[in-house]
């Protein structure tokens, strides 16, 4: 008897997951996140698919259907193999040599979550040559700036965004992409007897509301539509640069987005061209307080260090938490007009 409604308990699970993964993919083809509900799947995945290496196992000792078995061990073939490509096969660097390269560094310290001491003791043993900050305030500036001057003489604090660099920076601009509230930097800098350009990239998270339906009935909705315009804003601002790009920051974005296509048809993924596994950066330590828990393991991949063809990753990772909620992001970038 148990075992014949642990039976009707896999069969009941396996095909629920199958017909829930069968619409998000038919979803996702015709809508992508024009719905809102694809967009919030998938701020989840690869997250939503690991349940399908269950699959055969569930078929072949309980359900024992024959043709369940079949297929499900053929999903995870092919969910193992796009895990392999994408996520854990870096492409190797064809760079000879040791030419110059730069040491980037980006981290969303979460307001008054990070203390200045804690930035400076990162800093100091990363040794970047360039670091995006996002989400700084003022004691930022008067306190961890001022005790890295020495290193990093160049310097743009303008809360809620900083940049400190190694090379000398020749101009700078605060942007608020698609004129909304929130703050971006673009620098121009010299680096091997040329300049390029960097951004420091902040965007609106997205949110739930909360919709009433049918006077009594109360839906929350996943909104990104602020988002999408000011990721708009940088494609269009990219697109017309001439020198060699890098941007970092925090996107509030995953890779399975639109506007992560978007940002992917101008510059190329650091952590995706040279990185190694999920690279995941936020929840770490987030507390929630509409459900009063504290999320512990980043779950998504929100912070990025993007940059143009002008250059090569040789490197990408994430570091060791610090004390925001987001992860920092490192990469090593190569400028192949230098190797040349």
């Amino acid at each position: 008897m148990i075992h014949k409604y642990l039976k009707q308990a896999v069969s009941f699970f396996a095909c629920s997951y199958c017909a829930f993964i069968f619409c998000y993919f038919i979803l996702r083809l015709i809508f992508w996140d024009r719905l809102w509900i694809v967009a919030l799947i998938g701020t989840f995945s690869p997250l939503i698919f690991l349940p399908t290496l269950l699959l055969p196992f569930l078929g072949f000792l309980i359900i024992k259907n024959r043709w369940f078995s079949i297929i499900s061990s053929i999903a995870c073939i092919l969910l193992l193999s796009w895990l392999h490509l994408k996520y854990f096969s870096p492409e190797t660097t064809s760079i000879a040599g040791s030419p110059p390269s730069l040491k980037i560094l980006s981290h969303n310290v979460g307001w008054y979550a990070t203390q200045s001491p804690t930035i400076v003791k990162l800093i100091e043993r990363e040794q970047p040559d360039i670091i995006f900050l996002q989400e700084i305030v003022r004691k930022h500036t008067l306190r961890a700036f001022r005790m890295l001057k020495a290193e990093y003489p160049y310097q743009i604090g303008t809360p809620p965004v900083g940049i400190l660099s190694k090379y000398p920076i020749v101009s700078s601009e605060i942007l608020h992409l698609a004129n909304h509230r929130e703050t971006q930097q673009r620098a121009i800098m010299k680096f091997q007897e040329r300049e390029i350009v960097i951004y420091n990239m902040q965007a609106t998270g997205p949110w739930f509301r909360i919709y009433k339906f049918l006077k009594f009935i109360k839906i929350p909705v996943y909104k990104y539509d602020k988002r999408t315009p000011e990721i708009q804003d940088l494609v269009e601002r990219i697109q017309r640069e001439t020198l060699p790009v890098i941007v970092a920051g925090d996107f509030n974005m995953t890779d399975e987005t639109q506007d992560y296509y978007s940002v992917q048809q101008v510059l190329q993924d650091a952590f995706l061209k040279s990185g190694l596994g999920f690279g995941f950066t936020w929840p770490h330590g987030f507390f929630a307080k509409r459900i009063n828990m504290k999320l512990s393991y980043p779950v998504c991949r929100i912070d990025y260090i993007w940059h143009s063809k002008d250059w090569d990753a040789r490197s990408s990772l994430v570091l060791e938490a610090a004390e925001s909620d987001h992860l920092p992001v490192a990469a090593e970038l190569v400028l192949l007009s230098a190797v040349k």
